[in-house]
């Protein structure tokens, strides 16, 4: 019987050199990786709160809310995120670290790697970490059209 997976981690190689999937990542910004709408339009930088919403309801209750706790570029972004969403106590034990690696691979291309977690003291945290492995393989696909689109552009 396998370990259920409570730490996520997916990769995404992408054919253009780490600086371009940097600049895809910091300057339309986090959300744009799940589709969702961050209120503020400052810039990513260390300590920053974020707030991500639903674009078709962006008054209701927040999807995301994090704070930003590493800009390497163009190599890593980390932060702290939590989902108001699922019912649980805002409180730091329930927020997990999302660490996003940018790797430059010999032949030009960047391997992107997204590692979040640990789920294993949330409730349902085998099922939150499912869910949130099927939400970065989505976001990484996008991440690796919208990039390679705009290279060959």
């Amino acid at each position: 019987m396998s370990t259920p997976e409570t730490t996520v981690t997916r990769t995404v190689v992408i054919a253009a050199p780490r600086e371009t999937v940097w600049k895809a990542l910091s300057d339309t910004g986090l959300s744009k990786l799940h589709l969702l709408v961050d209120k503020s339009d400052t810039p990513l930088q260390e300590g920053r709160e974020m707030t991500w919403y639903e674009p078709e309801n962006p008054g209701a209750m927040p999807r995301w809310k994090g704070r930003i706790t590493v800009i390497s570029p163009p190599r890593r972004i980390a932060f702290m995120a939590f989902m108001p969403s699922i019912g649980i106590e805002d409180i730091p034990e329930n927020y997990t670290l999302v660490d996003i690696d940018l790797k430059e691979e010999e032949d030009g291309r960047t391997s992107v790697t997204v590692e979040q977690g640990d789920f294993a003291e949330h409730p349902h945290g085998t099922r939150l970490a499912k869910q949130v492995g099927s939400s970065w393989v989505e976001a990484l696909i996008r991440l690796k059209e919208r990039v390679e689109r705009e290279a060959a552009a």
